[in-house]
Order: C-alpha cells, then structure tokens, then sequence
C-alpha cells in the first residue's frame, strides 16, 4: 500500500476519506471545528478526486471575517454540506421541503449564535443575498482589471489606494465602504473635488477624477448595474488642454540643451531617441535589449516586468532614427535578449530617476517651468502635424488611444508609413 497524502486516511470499510481541521479562528465563520470530504472506494479513484478535494478546502480556508455576508455563508454550506448542494444554492435550485433544504435549516440551528444573523438567514433559506455594489468595491474591483493590463500590482495599488483615502476624506469612510453605489450622489462627487482642489492643480484633479469614473464604469458595465455615474462630467474649472500649460522644446532649445547630455552616454542615449521618438521616458528608460530591432530599424515599446503602459494604444512598434539606433545599439552588446538596456533604471520607480535626472540636466540651461522632458512629445507633436502627417499616424506614433471602434481593428499603420512621416521630422 502506498503512502497516503496529508490529510487522507483509510477507513475500516475500505473507502477512502480526506480529514481536515479547521483553525481556529475561522471555525465560527465555517461552523465547524473539523472537516470531512469522502474521496472514493478506491485508491486511484481517491487519488482522483484529491485534487480537487484539496483546492476546494484551501479557498474555504481563505474565507475572512470581513468576507461579504453571502460569500461566508456560501463557505459554510460549502464546508457542512459540500460541493453539490453548495452549488445548488448558488444556482437557485434548492426545494422547499426537500432533503437539501432540511439539511440547511438544521445547520442553520447548528450556526445561530455563532455567525452574523444574516449569514444564519442566508444559510437558513438557501438563498444568497448579493451584497451592493460600493465605492470601495468598485474601486477594488477596477484595481483588479488595471493589474491585468501590463500595469505592475504595485503601481496600481498606491494610486487607487491614494484615491481611496481622498474619497474617504472627502465623503467619509462609512459612504464609502458601505453606501450602496445607487446612492452616491452628485454632490459627493463634487466633494471629492473640491477636496483635491485644495492642493492640487485642476488638470490634477481632472486626472484623479478620471481614474474614480473609469473604476465606476467598469462595474457598471462588468455587473451590468443600470446606474448614473455621478463622476461624469464634472465641472473643474481650470481644467484641459491649454496652450499656456506646457511648451514644446524648440530647435534652439534642443540645441542649448543637447551639450549637457552628450557627456554620459547613458543621458544621451535616453536624450537622443526622447528626442527623436516623442516616446515617454518610462517607455524609453524600461526598454529590454529585444526591444530593439536592428534589421527593422524599429524599437518594441510593450509592457515588461520593469515597467507596465499608460494605455492600451502605448503598445506599439515605432521606425528609429539612424541616431538613436545607433546609440542604443551600444547598450545591447553582451546583454541577452530579455535583459534592461539601461539596467541603472530597471527598478521600482526607476522611471521617476531617470525623468528627474534628465531635468536635472535640463534645467542647467533651460529654466522656464512650462518647458520639461515631456515637451518633448510635445515638440514630436507638433512636428507631425506642421509636416503635414495625418492625425491617424501621428497617435499611432506617439502611443495616444484612438476613441473609435475602427482603430481597435488591424495591427496598426506599416513601419515605412510611419518612417516616411518621421523623416521629416528627423
């Protein structure tokens, strides 16, 4: 006889049996102190089914006081009375008077005292009760999705958990957490901005009253919720695109500047192809060495594990000016295809090092606060449009979302299109 796996054991009879204790401080959420599963009359077939046995008991285990109501109560049908009727009630096939529903109203009687009254209810009328959709849940949810789209857990966490507690700040912790979406009202959301407001620019505010109406959106759309979204269009006086906000770098700019670059090759390099891409620097300085693709005279920007992308349209391959090829070529020697070329910025907030170093070495001979690293796309920008590239190729190149169903079709515009218009430029 072979050795039995943890947590199995033999019985008398033959038949095969999966025994788990439960820790202690989840017994009153599961309602049992100890668990059973049957696993079969036979060794292979037990060994078949442990799999499955063992990942079920694991989730149960992950159950948490703070859990919602329905999903406590779901573990614990889950735990007393296993998989089948488990799944029966979330089904909602559960019939009055029949066996199933005598064994959950027993186990009910079995729970009262020990669990929420309205997980005992629940459990009681084989019936889960969705809780309502929050703020904090569709914040939760919206971080979950975002994690997903090349964007590191870690840098989506911070910013949705910054915002959280503005919100929290603005509107209290209880509407928060607890107020049903349905009841957050327009006058919230103007609480949230006016709180922002007080220390932040408009354009600011704009970006973090965004990021609140697309979590909003997604679980209207995911839960298919017919609600208003009170964080659509609010009035931020200030806010939007203004020529007065930022310049773009002029040729006489570039041309005092470049000097203080070309000492450090690595400043250069960076400096170099900003100049000629229109890219963002986290694009550019999380570059891997594959990125770069010397046959096509391309560079890849796509998320990686140094660096995810603003949006969906960031992913994108671009031409390469012969200077910038040339220069990054020169940090892909002796490196294999997945590691960083600029390794000195392959780190958490290695972008945000390598933005400030670059400004550090701008502002020794430019001074002006509205003429930054970024009026580097800016100048790209401009650039293509006085170039006469259409406005199509140009948000192909500089990695902007194009808002129409057509532009999601395809694989985008050829490189030598591209190439033909950044020459130009070049």
């Amino acid at each position: 006889m072979p050795k039995l796996p943890a947590y199995v054991f033999r019985r008398p009879n033959g038949s095969y049996r999966y025994k788990r204790n439960v820790p202690k401080k989840l017994r009153e959420v599961v309602g049992k102190a100890t668990l059973y599963r049957q696993l079969g009359e036979s060794y292979a077939e037990a060994m078949r089914r442990l799999p499955k046995v063992h990942a079920e008991i694991e989730a149960l285990f992950q159950i948490e006081q703070h859990t919602p109501m329905s999903e406590r109560a779901l573990a614990v049908i889950r735990g007393a009375l296993g998989e089948e009727v488990a799944d029966m009630v979330v089904a909602g096939h559960i019939v009055e008077y029949s066996q199933e529903d005598y064994s959950l109203n027993e186990l009910a009687k079995t729970i009262k005292g020990k669990l929420p009254m309205e997980v005992v209810r629940q459990v009681y009328n084989g019936q889960l009760v969705a809780e309502p959709m929050t703020l904090t849940k569709a914040l939760q949810e919206y971080t979950c999705y975002k994690s997903n789209e090349g964007v590191s857990d870690k840098d989506v966490a911070k910013r949705i958990a910054k915002l959280r507690k503005d919100l929290s700040d603005a509107i209290g912790e209880h509407k928060l957490k607890h107020l049903p979406l349905a009841d957050i009202t327009r006058a919230d959301a103007n609480a949230f901005r006016d709180h922002l407001l007080e220390r932040m620019q408009p354009n600011s505010v704009l970006r973090n009253v965004a990021v609140v109406k697309a979590a909003v959106n997604y679980v209207l759309s995911e839960h298919s919720l017919n609600l208003p979204n009170v964080f659509n269009g609010l009035k931020i006086k200030g806010a939007g695109a203004s020529k007065d906000d930022r310049h773009p770098l002029t040729e006489a700019d570039i041309a005092v500047a470049e000097p203080r670059f070309m000492g450090d090759p690595i400043a250069w390099a960076l400096f170099a192809t900003l100049v000629d891409t229109g890219a963002r620097v986290a694009e550019v300085a999380g570059l891997l060495v594959q990125d770069v693709d010397l046959q096509g005279r391309s560079l890849r920007i796509s998320p990686n594990t140094i660096r995810g992308l603003k949006t969906k349209g960031s992913d994108r391959v671009i031409p390469l000016s012969p200077r910038a090829l040339e220069l990054l070529q020169g940090f892909r020697q002796g490196k294999e295809d997945t590691e960083p070329l600029f390794t000195k910025y392959a780190r958490v907030r290695g972008n945000d090092a390598c933005s400030a170093m670059l400004m550090k070495r701008l502002r020794t001979v430019i001074t002006d606060k509205k003429l930054t690293i970024h009026s580097l796309r800016h100048r790209m920008k401009d650039k293509l449009r006085n170039t006469g590239c259409p406005e199509d190729v140009s948000l192909s190149i500089l990695g902007h979302s194009s808002n129409t169903v057509a532009a999601n079709y395809g694989s985008g515009y050829a490189l030598e299109v591209m190439r033909e218009h950044l020459e130009k430029v070049w």
